[in-house]
């Protein structure tokens, strides 16, 4: 019978895991979402420093008609691994639904990573885009407390653009989405009373450019472990 463990780099045991990831991303970057798949088909050790996936994501949804089928079949697709992996494009932290899987991850206790695609070259152009912005800095878990003595419970929040007056600004509001209570993650530090942990404060953020073909493996493997999975 084989070894649940195998050793890796400096003799030390690393337990044989092949986690189950849910990839989250805008379907307008589906070509560079397509080189991180097609990498890991590609044989190679399956080792602490270079850990393998099963891809659980779901590339149809989007395409659904009707809010609560979109969420019903994230909710499934999330429920079934250790992490969400969310490959960050240039528009990929305005869209909804990149949000919710977001928000699944915190719902449903699983591991939580970011990872830049854009300075992949295009399969046309060659050519790589600016990196978008952090979607995880847009969604945060708050501390809903109205006495200092009454019980504190947690909910997700999302930054909006919003009009105050004659101009525009960014604030936080409760994420109309998902609006039960959450518990808070415990890789997330904990906000003050009625403040809000933004998840990009303490989620690992990466360029697939810089080792990924390699290491994103290990990258889910580490948030799943930081995630208690």
């Amino acid at each position: 019978m084989s070894s649940p463990f195998q050793y890796g780099r400096f003799g030390s045991l690393a337990p044989q895991i092949k986690r189950r990831a849910f990839f989250s991303f805008n379907f307008d970057d589906v070509m560079r979402v397509n080189v991180v798949r097609q990498a890991w088909k590609i044989t190679h050790p399956d080792s602490a420093s270079m850990r393998s996936f099963q891809d659980s994501s779901l590339w149809d949804s989007k395409q659904l008609s009707g809010d609560d089928a979109v969420k019903r079949l994230i909710r499934e697709g999330v429920g079934h691994t250790s992490a969400v992996c969310v490959l960050i494009g240039t528009e990929t932290w305005q869209r909804r639904w990149v949000r919710y899987e977001i928000a699944r991850a915190i719902i449903d206790g699983r591991g939580l990573v970011g990872v830049h695609l854009n300075n992949i070259k295009h399969h046309q152009t060659q050519t790589v885009h600016p990196l978008g912005l952090d979607p995880l800095a847009f969604m945060a878990v708050g501390k809903v407390q109205e006495t200092v003595l009454g019980s504190a419970r947690y909910y997700l929040f999302e930054c909006k653009w919003v009009r105050t007056g004659s101009h525009h600004e960014w604030q936080w509001h409760r994420y109309a989405d998902y609006t039960d209570p959450v518990t808070l993650p415990v890789w997330l530090s904990d906000p003050g009373p009625n403040y809000v942990s933004p998840l990009s404060r303490s989620t690992a953020i990466y360029d697939y450019m810089n080792g990924g073909h390699r290491d994103i493996g290990s990258w889910i493997d580490r948030a799943a472990q930081q995630a208690g999975r």
